[in-house]
């Protein structure tokens, strides 16, 4: 069965919008503006056509068919639409790429998705930065900062 996560729109960076900073979802994140950082989403991220993104990306999987300057870790799937950019490293089990897309940087594909978590920890510590992609997803670093109920 498909998981919620990967179909269902919780999150998106709109054409016309702009964010600056590190992004963690739990979900799908669909990305039509620029961004600039890094992300971490549970589910799939989606780059429409538009989409201009400065970051490293870790995901479950990803759909891009904008710009992505950054290196793209996923554990499942990677697919790069036509007219999609990626200069970075890439890491993913399974890879597919349409006629007109361009990569630029180390590209791992291990062809299983079992194992895929491991293979994707030794590609991140060879290439990027294993202190934000391979550590716990969320923390409770802003628990202080939300207000309770009583509040």
């Amino acid at each position: 069965m498909a998981d919620p996560r990967d179909s269902l729109v919780n999150s998106i960076i709109g054409a016309g919008s702009a964010v600056d900073g590190d992004i963690d979802v739990d979900g799908l994140l669909r990305i039509d503006g620029d961004v600039r950082g890094s992300l971490r989403v549970t589910g799939k991220v989606v780059i429409g056509a538009a989409g201009r993104v400065e970051a490293s990306i870790r995901a479950k999987s990803a759909i891009i068919g904008g710009t992505v300057k950054g290196d793209v870790y996923v554990s499942e799937r990677l697919r790069i639409l036509a007219g999609g950019v990626v200069i970075g490293n890439v890491f993913a089990p399974c890879f597919e790429a349409e006629d007109g897309t361009v990569v630029h940087g180390d590209i791992t594909v291990t062809g299983r998705p079992e194992g895929g978590d491991e293979d994707l920890a030794v590609f991140v510590r060879a290439h990027g930065d294993s202190r934000r992609f391979l550590g716990r997803f969320r923390d409770d670093s802003f628990a202080g900062l939300r207000p309770s109920l009583g509040d």
